[in-house]
């Protein structure tokens, strides 16, 4: 090696350290900067409630004459049996009115303390019967006092509200304890960085998170109750029926009954095929004699496992799993019995082929032998043919998938020479694809006949509860359905429900029966860490993939 190669090479390891030491300070400052804003930088309040039932107890808050709104509030979700609760406010700063929902049922509650301390600021309490006094009853609160138990409050409706004026005092802010939490919080990041620097290389940070994850699922699967999540009844009993079955039943069946749900509908009329894999592994998974409604969840627990090992094996699945790392509402999915978790599984091998260079689907494109072909052709076949058998929520996913491949193909210089014959083998595998997805969907005509939608519709109109039956008056059913022919616009739909917040909040943190949630600090942490991803990752796309990579990067977006 020349003097001037070992120079270079000496240049680049200390231009690298250096990017490296940038990297590690970016980090500690964006640490420290976050917990300053969630923890130092918002108003931290205690809460002693006493309720007769499940209810919400909401804090509103305004600037001036600013009205209170919805986007403007704190809720904890209080029940009898706790008395104990916190939550997080704006930076009192900021504030100069609270508008206090102590319930949201008709009768009694007692707000026992209400404590808001921030840093640098006087603390306010509400302990005592003089400091409660100071509370303003606005609407519907039918009696209230304020003695040593605390606000006893009676309402004469679903909405009692009390307004508290604020007038906070400053206090000196100690700034030798927070530089000594900033200096505590930046050596954990480095002591983890470092310690943590070798996972970093090819991602093998990957497969250990994805470990811990799969415990948790584990978790979550063996202590969560039965139906404990959205409509797991309908995929339990769906499943329950394919554990005697190989073929779909009839519609009519008076078997089948308890596997419709209150719309009306069963999960074994939409010709997903998952329920037909998961109750053939619950039958499996008795054998080891664990509670049905268990045996049903280890099916997609054993997908996550395959993931798992998936990764610890090839450094592409490593990349292709990098979304279950974003959010833990993507993973929940596999730790209850839902088709959701086999969809996922699917797509996650598919973007394994098409990224991994040396993958089947590479291979056989390229024809590198006989063997790779057959192979290929029938084992890429059958796996483009259950993903055809997702739900159909799944099909913009391989539309991408399919515009992924032909851009390899037309674009990339990965298939030079063969451009001609893998298109001809990419037909062949759709042929086989279509083939099963034909051969289920003739199953379920050729048992039921060829007026199948018909006899799902009127199975519907049988079995579906009044809110969501088709042959109920439309002032009759359920005001979340059929919005447009009730005359609400989509303006109404996106302003006055929020509905770009709720499909955000559900997309990293809402679980169960939409009854677990987190805190609006929670949600605006993961807000400001997806914005910042996104930019990273589309300014990465489009300024280093070039014209292909930007215009995938584009085409997903599109299709999310």
């Amino acid at each position: 090696m020349s003097v001037e190669n070992i120079r270079n090479r000496v240049i680049d390891q200390t231009k690298s350290r250096w990017w490296y030491a940038a990297f590690v300070v970016l980090v500690c400052f964006l640490a420290c900067s976050l917990y300053y804003y969630f923890f130092v930088n918002k108003i931290y309040v205690e809460i002693e409630l006493s309720v007769a039932q499940r209810c919400d107890f909401k804090i509103y808050w305004a600037k001036g004459d600013q009205l209170y709104a919805e986007e403007n509030m704190s809720v904890v979700i209080a029940n009898p049996e706790r008395k104990k609760y916190t939550m997080f406010l704006p930076n009192i700063a900021k504030l100069s009115r609270l508008r206090i929902d102590t319930h949201n049922y008709q009768g009694e509650a007692t707000l026992h303390k209400l404590v808001m301390r921030q840093e640098g600021w006087g603390p306010v309490n509400f302990t005592s019967p003089e400091q409660f006094k100071v509370l303003t009853p606005l609407f519907q609160v039918e009696e209230w006092d304020a003695g040593n138990d605390g606000l006893w409050v009676k309402s004469s409706g679903n909405d009692p509200t009390f307004e508290l004026l604020l007038s906070p005092q400053r206090e000196a802010l100690d700034i030798l304890w927070l530089v000594i939490r900033f200096i505590g919080i930046a050596a954990l990041v480095v002591v983890v960085m470092y310690g943590a620097g070798p996972l970093a290389r090819n991602l093998r940070f990957v497969p250990v998170l994805l470990f811990g994850i799969w415990l948790l699922v584990i978790t979550m699967a063996g202590i969560s109750k039965e139906n404990g999540h959205p409509d797991e009844y309908v995929h339990l009993s769906a499943t329950t029926y394919y554990e005697d079955h190989w073929l779909p039943p009839v519609i009519e069946d008076p078997a089948i009954r308890d596997t419709y749900s209150v719309y009306g509908v069963s999960r074994l009329n939409n010709g997903e095929v998952y329920y037909l894999f998961s109750g053939k592994f619950t039958k499996f998974a008795k054998a080891f004699k664990i509670p049905d409604y268990f045996a049903k969840r280890t099916f997609n627990i054993f997908l996550f496992g395959l993931i798992l090992l998936y990764t610890i094996r090839n450094r592409y699945a490593r990349m292709a799993a990098l979304p279950f790392l974003v959010s833990a509402q993507i993973w929940y999915l596999f730790s209850y019995c839902c088709s959701d978790a086999f969809a996922l599984f699917f797509a996650f091998l598919a973007a394994c082929q098409v990224i991994d260079p040396e993958s089947l689907l590479h291979r056989y494109l390229k024809g590198e032998s006989w063997r790779t072909k057959v192979a290929g052709a029938v084992v890429l076949g059958v796996m483009l043919g259950i993903i055809f058998l997702l739900k159909k929520n799944y099909y913009p996913f391989i539309a991408f998938f399919y515009l992924c491949v032909l851009v390899k193909i037309l674009f990339t210089n990965q298939f030079y020479w063969e451009k001609k014959e893998a298109f001809f083998r990419l037909v062949l595998v759709m042929l086989i694809a279509l083939g099963i997805f034909g051969a289920r969907l003739g199953a379920d005509y050729g048992i039921n006949g060829l007026d199948l939608n018909d006899k799902i519709f009127a199975m519907q109109k049988e079995l579906a509860i009044p809110w969501f039956n088709p042959d109920t008056d439309l002032s009759q059913k359920h005001p979340s359905i059929h919005r447009k022919l009730r005359g609400v616009t989509v303006q109404e739909i996106i302003h006055n429900d929020r509905w770009f917040e709720r499909v955000f909040r559900t997309s990293f943190g809402v679980y169960g029966y939409f009854t677990i949630s987190g805190t609006d600090g929670y949600y605006n942490l993961v807000r400001w860490s997806g914005v910042a991803l996104l930019a990273f990752l589309f300014g990465s796309f489009l300024l280093r993939g070039g014209l292909v990579g930007g215009g995938l990067a584009t085409a997903a977006l599109g299709l999310a």
